[in-house]
């Protein structure tokens, strides 16, 4: 009876939206006039986007800034019993713009390092933190900003932590 129940509700949810257009659909655009502002999401610290890594321990952000003082947030925890080592990577991908990117690391809220740029920052260039040991209950921030902006910088955020053991 359980699944003719179900079955009968994704029917009806499925005959309600197949038909339905798109809320953002406009007639007069093109898809070269598309404009993917992303606007007070992970602007600060305090609301940093949560990063979710998957079954492999990574994710993948595709964002842009759009200003001199747009700032993306991301904020991930070590919520195990065991030291991770945390890859972060921003940009170097064609069609990425100049970024800086930069770590904090938080230790149990107690102390913290940072914020750590590389030599890149400003750059188009891939810019790296690898082997940062991250132990449990800490948390690593990882900012994107273009303080020397002139136009809307694409970039490419790849977060990925390992086991490691000491």
């Amino acid at each position: 009876m359980k699944i003719k129940k179900y079955l009968s509700v994704l029917l009806v949810a499925a005959v309600v939206l197949i038909p339905s257009a798109s809320a953002f659909a406009d007639e007069n655009s093109s898809t070269s006039q598309i404009t993917p502002y992303v606007v007070g999401v992970g602007d600060s610290r305090a609301n940093a986007i949560t990063i979710t890594p998957n079954e492999y321990g990574g994710q993948i952000f595709d964002l842009f800034i759009q200003s001199a003082t747009d700032q993306d947030w991301f904020k991930w925890t070590n919520t195990s019993a065991n030291f991770k080592r945390i890859v972060v990577n921003v940009g170097g991908y064609s069609g990425n713009g100049p970024t800086r990117a930069g770590v904090i690391v938080s230790y149990n809220g107690v102390s913290e390092l940072g914020p750590i740029y590389t030599a890149k920052a400003g750059t188009w260039e891939t810019q790296s933190f690898s082997n940062i040991i991250l132990p449990p209950g800490a948390s690593i921030y990882v900012v994107v900003d273009n303080p020397n902006f002139t136009s809307m910088s694409q970039y490419r955020l790849n977060f990925s932590h390992y086991d490691y053991s000491i």
